[in-house]
């Protein structure tokens, strides 16, 4: 008895842990819109499953994000001057990152909202 018990309480342990936060959605829209909502969701999108009719896209709406467009000249005199150090952004490639002084580096799509 004490075995079942020990290997619930572990399996819902298990669960816990492995859960998403709540903030994180899942929504099944048309693959024509999914790189479209990329740039016009609040939320910021994690990943999205390659389907021909419709996808599963996952977003982290654990607080709002927006878009801009920026010079490229412009984003690399700020990037060597150090002024976008702590910065966190998302590239079209959907990686999350943020300046480490002037370097960026790779972060978890939990890493990107505060």
């Amino acid at each position: 008895m004490k075995s079942i018990i020990a290997v619930v309480l572990l399996a819902a342990n298990l669960l816990v842990a492995n859960a998403e936060p709540d903030c994180f959605k899942t929504i099944r829209q048309g693959a024509a819109t999914v790189e479209l909502g990329v740039y016009t969701q609040q939320c910021a999108t994690i990943s999205y499953s390659g389907g021909v009719i419709t996808s599963d896209v996952k977003y982290t709406c654990c607080g709002p994000s927006g878009w801009i467009r920026i010079n490229y000249a412009d984003w690399e005199k700020l990037r060597s001057d150090g002024k976008l150090d702590g910065l966190r952004y998302q590239r079209p490639d959907l990686a999350f990152r943020k300046m480490d002084g002037t370097n960026p580096i790779t972060i978890s799509a939990e890493q990107y909202l505060p």
